[in-house]
């Protein structure tokens, strides 16, 4: 496949059903592995294992937005731990810091010696009941205690006052490996000691910086999905800015930034790819962060008819179902509440009539009630009930004596009164042909009695 420039932050956008999480798929391995897609194009199953893949090697991550999910779950927050009964606040990294990070580095975890290193050290103190037995530079044993996390426990054998012992934090120890530098760092000695045994007892390797050129490092991927349910600017914070093309850790006009928390410098490198998801359904276009809309691409993923034009279901035309459909909503709402072929795309396979009455039971008449806020006679004018006869009808009003209840004086619209599901309708072929052609019978506007429906 040849080399195209492909967006750094994208956004696929659409109405409900459309595809759109089903597309990221295709679009992280579009930047992860082209020739890959483009060799497996029309084998889902092919596409969805090499995705599993990359998952695994840590290249792509996923994230959903939602109202309560926040800067701290995305860039870093505190995180209270109890240690020896007493309470502590440590700086944890959120999905998108940790992706980054990742990113900075280059290579995927599989590839990187340190945390292979690291993974054997895990599964080595697993072993031994979370004891291992080490020694710093000078030669000094102390006993170190692992149970998971981001810290050792230490005790020197030299010392038996203190009986809480030290603590050697394995990300300090990244950071040592990884410049030599052990200024600032604390409990150092330990720090130290746990690099050594990392490189004597599993052949951790001298640390090799990654290529200054994004182009020749791996790359990863992180997929938000809903991302218009989160409060972007929120979520994002200051990060916003540096996510631009033109602001990355290695272009010309690159930003970085203090984090509040953990009060490092943070940039966001040009390895890192964003993909979202918008549900059109829940806000439009028009009402979405502007500083979002400025710093991402849009595709736009439209419902579509024509990928179920040969799927019929006794008769009854799926993709003209579909389109008919789409085309009363566009008409009584807008394009960004269609209905998404996706909901449909199970009778490719089981072109059943029980199916399709799964299908408008479960999903369609739901979503329906939610676009119109139980507006039941839209609903009615969106299913054509208003031309079909009663017994084909989705929904009806049951005959109601207003006058008994309230008295002469009351006067009540006939689309007030209240509404009723015809459960014998989604059983019936005639209901769905009516859809499209409005069984060819004249309507009776008059609300109608449940025993015409038999």
């Amino acid at each position: 496949m040849s080399d195209r420039h492909l967006p750094l932050n994208q956004i696929l956008f659409g109405p409900p059903g459309t595809g759109k999480t089903h597309a990221t798929v295709n679009a992280a391995l579009e930047i992860l592995d082209a020739d890959y897609l483009e060799a497996h194009q029309d084998d889902r199953a092919a596409l969805k294992l090499r995705f599993d893949a990359l998952v695994e090697r840590g290249q792509v991550s996923f994230v959903t937005f939602h109202q309560s999910f926040s800067y701290e779950d995305f860039v870093e927050g505190l995180r209270a731990t109890s240690v020896d009964g007493q309470l502590q606040y440590e700086v944890e990294a959120g999905i998108f810091k940790r992706l980054c990070e990742r990113a900075s580095l280059g290579r995927a975890e599989t590839d990187d010696p340190f945390d292979q290193a690291l993974k054997r050290l895990q599964e080595h103190a697993a072993a031994n009941d979370g004891q291992l037995q080490m020694q710093t530079i000078w030669d000094k044993p102390f006993t170190a205690f692992y149970s998971g996390g981001e810290t050792l426990k230490v005790f020197p054998q030299s010392s038996q006052s203190n009986v809480n012992g030290y603590r050697a934090n394995l990300e300090l120890v990244r950071q040592y490996y990884q410049t030599g530098n052990k200024g600032g760092i604390y409990n150092a000695s330990y720090v130290e000691g746990v690099l050594l045994y990392l490189q004597r007892e599993f052949g951790l390797s001298p640390y090799q910086a990654p290529s200054a050129d994004p182009a020749e490092r791996e790359k990863f991927v992180l997929i938000i999905d809903e991302i218009n349910r989160g409060n972007v600017s929120r979520i994002f914070g200051e990060l916003i800015s540096l996510i631009e093309d033109g602001k990355r850790a290695e272009a010309n006009e690159a930003l970085s930034v203090i984090l509040p928390y953990s009060k490092e410098r943070f940039s966001v490198p040009g390895n890192v790819y964003l993909i979202g998801t918008m549900n059109t359904a829940d806000r439009s276009l028009a009402g979405l962060d502007i500083a979002l809309r400025r710093r991402f691409m849009f595709h736009e993923m439209p419902s579509r008819p024509e990928l179920l034009d040969q799927v019929v279901v006794e008769g009854i035309n799926i993709g003209e179902l579909l389109r008919t459909l789409n085309q009363r909503i566009e008409v009584l709402l807008d394009r960004e509440h269609c209905l998404g072929h996706a909901y449909f795309m199970p009778l490719i396979k089981e072109p059943e009539l029980a199916r399709l009455a799964l299908i408008f039971r479960n999903q369609i008449l739901p979503l329906l009630q939610e676009y119109f806020f139980e507006d039941w006679q839209r609903i009615q004018w969106v299913l054509n009930d208003h031309r079909k006869r009663a017994a084909d009808r989705f929904v009806y009003q049951p005959r109601h004596d207003v006058h008994g209840l309230f008295g002469e004086a009351v006067r009540l619209p006939a689309h007030h009164l209240p509404w009723r599901l015809n459960d014998e309708a989604f059983e019936r072929l005639t209901a769905y042909a009516g859809i499209t052609h409005g069984a060819g019978i004249a309507a009776d506007q008059e609300p109608v009695d449940k025993a015409e429906l038999t």
